[in-house]
């Protein structure tokens, strides 16, 4: 029976709001993931910084207590001195003895002024050749522009039935006749 209409084309009810919801979604969840990742990352890393330092601490806390605790144990004047004094410090065998400020050699040395960066050249890094633009690429670009005007809305989204490959096909058939 011919009436003149057109046969069903289940691709004319294909709801494209709901692939692009679903994009959405798992777009979404891949960002949550990501800012999750992220927070436990930070989580951890501050973590690990605390515990360093109550190790730091726990050492000068544990010397501290064994002094405060150990009734054996009493300081003089001229000792409180010593050790609250930064320039003192004493040695392995007991001796006490003053840090010196750095001569000028020391501060030279530090200063980085005969780094063998600063003493060479600066040599320009090897940079990587990049492709010539053609003619063929630009004639290209023009097609590629030609066959999205003709397959997109003025918003930017394809047209109903059209793909990316109608697209590229077409700008080749463009590309071709330029």
């Amino acid at each position: 029976m011919a009436t003149g209409q057109k046969g069903f084309d289940p691709d004319d009810f294909f709801d494209q709001r709901r692939l692009d919801y679903q994009r959405e979604q798992t777009l979404s969840d891949r960002q949550r993931m990501d800012r999750e990742r992220a927070d436990d990352d930070a989580r951890r890393a501050l973590d690990e910084q605390r515990r360093a330092q109550l190790d730091a601490n726990r050492a000068r806390l544990d010397a501290m207590l064994t002094m405060v605790n150990d009734d054996d144990i009493t300081l003089s004047a001229e000792e409180v001195a010593v050790v609250n004094d930064k320039t003192l410090r004493m040695m392995p065998n007991g001796e006490v003895v003053s840090r010196r400020a750095p001569g000028a050699r020391d501060i030279i040395r530090r200063s980085g002024q005969f780094s063998r960066a600063n003493i060479l050249p600066n040599l320009p890094a090897a940079t990587k050749r990049t492709r010539k633009k053609t003619k063929t690429d630009k004639n290209m670009s023009k097609a590629l522009r030609m066959a999205n005007d003709k397959f997109r809305t003025a918003k930017g989204k394809l047209r109903k039935g059209a793909s990316q490959a109608q697209i590229m096909k077409y700008a080749h058939k463009l590309l071709k006749k330029m």
